[in-house]
């Protein structure tokens, strides 16, 4: 796989640069991975007392060259216009975006913005270069493909030959409320949360490993979704037609954000109504440093 990278901004424009026109890539720096320490120093005591460490938002960058295309010199010229409009408009420093770096190793993802504009360079004939630079809120990449764990898992209770019982009926089975998530990484991950199909009044998702619980105070009907995104943090109530923020839906003492361990997590889920069976599914990205 050569290099390449995908540039999906807010507007939903897709900037795709690699080594064929118009928007050809020479150069990704992924950032470095930097990071503050607080530090006491005592009077006349030689050495320091390192304290709480700190990732520093790291700062990528591109380099490359738009290119314009035509049968004559001036459709060149015109499509090189209509192409760098494009890419202003598409790295536009007001709003986030995700950049997208495919290598060898695989591909990764980073939400991120321009510090500024990008910077065209002078024409030279029917290209010019340009130097992107960004700003993330993350000190790391991630994978591009996320995980996914679902809380709750059908245990299958029937065994054959079998006899459908006159009065009692039959269990054809349970759903197990928990699940198991694993970290391999050295760091906290902070991911997406979906609840589906709950008409219970209260619902609690727990990490057993850290203790920590989340829990809903309101219910959701048919077709909607709850989308906790921890990152941010914020609660989203979706449905087909409609999207509403319902943060303060989230009881007092809650854990939130709620947040992923490093090593093994175990995942459980609580409601309020044994005959609810809530779907929840929890959605991350592995941090990695490239």
């Amino acid at each position: 796989m050569t290099r390449n990278a995908r540039w999906i901004a807010a507007n939903g424009d897709v900037i795709i640069l690699n080594q064929s026109p118009p928007y050809v890539l020479d150069d990704l720096f992924p950032g470095t991975a930097s990071a503050r320490a607080e530090v006491n120093r005592g009077v006349r005591i030689d050495g320091q007392k390192t304290g709480h460490v700190t990732r520093e938002a790291i700062t990528p960058s591109i380099k490359g060259s738009l290119h314009g295309m035509g049968a004559t010199y001036n459709e060149a010229q015109r499509d090189l216009e209509l192409n760098k409009e494009r890419f202003l408009s598409a790295f536009d420093p007001k709003h986030f975006g995700t950049l997208i770096y495919n290598k060898p190793s695989g591909s990764f993802r980073l939400p991120c913005r321009p510090i500024s504009g990008p910077q065209i360079f002078k024409r030279v004939g029917n290209s010019c270069a340009f130097d992107v630079e960004f700003i993330s809120d993350y000190p790391y990449w991630t994978y591009a493909h996320p995980e996914s764990t679902l809380v709750g898992s059908v245990v299958k209770m029937w065994r054959f030959p079998w006899v459908i019982p006159a009065e009692t009926g039959h269990v054809f089975g349970s759903l197990l409320s928990e699940g198991v998530i694993k970290n391999p990484t050295n760091m906290d991950v902070y991911p997406k949360i979906f609840i589906t199909d709950t008409v219970s009044d209260k619902v609690t998702l727990g990490n057993a490993t850290t203790g920590e619980t989340l829990t809903i105070t309101q219910s959701i009907s048919e077709g909607q979704t709850l989308i906790f995104d921890m990152a941010e943090p914020s609660v989203m109530l979706v449905s087909v037609d409609s999207e509403e923020d319902v943060t303060h839906w989230i009881a007092h003492g809650s854990a939130f954000p709620w947040h992923i361990a490093p090593g093994i997590n175990e995942i459980y889920s609580n409601v309020d109504n044994p005959d609810v069976s809530p779907i929840i599914s929890v959605l991350w990205h592995r941090p990695v440093f490239i």
